[in-house]
């Protein structure tokens, strides 16, 4: 089974600009040549003499692309540097990896914090804000 539908010229096998009597001419070759049935090639060319619905046909059928010659050398500029270039850091070694499953370890079958008590860590005194955080004002008197 073919992946897409083919269009009415690949099944007669004429150009975008083909005329009436190019398509007439065209069902005999395409019949001899049996690469589709006899009541596609008909369709094809029904489709093709009727402008209202050729036209609607070509509006829905994507062109194809034009051909492009020497695309290596239009692209060899953009392809001569790496596109995407990604810094990582190196890999830590496996004692290391070892070291932070063991902690990892520990943390998931540590106990759980008791209900009623803060989770959060007490500050240290030295990060703890006193009058030095302050800016200096003067108090009127």
């Amino acid at each position: 089974m073919p992946l897409h539908e083919p269009s009415p010229y690949e099944v007669l096998g004429i150009p975008l600009s083909a005329g009436v009597r190019e398509i007439n001419l065209a069902v005999g070759p395409a019949m001899r040549a049996g690469r589709f049935t006899r009541q596609q090639i008909q369709e094809a060319a029904a489709l093709l003499r009727n402008p209202d619905r050729r036209l609607e046909a070509d509006l829905q059928q994507p062109l194809p692309p034009e051909p492009v010659d020497q695309v290596a050398g239009l692209l060899a500029p953009a392809l001569a540097e790496p596109l995407l270039v990604i810094d990582r850091p190196p890999l830590p070694s496996a004692a290391e990896l070892l070291v932070l499953h063991g902690g990892e370890l520990a943390a998931d079958f540590a106990e759980p914090v008791p209900a009623g008590v803060d989770p959060e860590p007490a500050v240290p005194a030295r990060f703890a804000a006193d009058l030095s955080v302050l800016p200096q004002i003067e108090i009127p008197e």
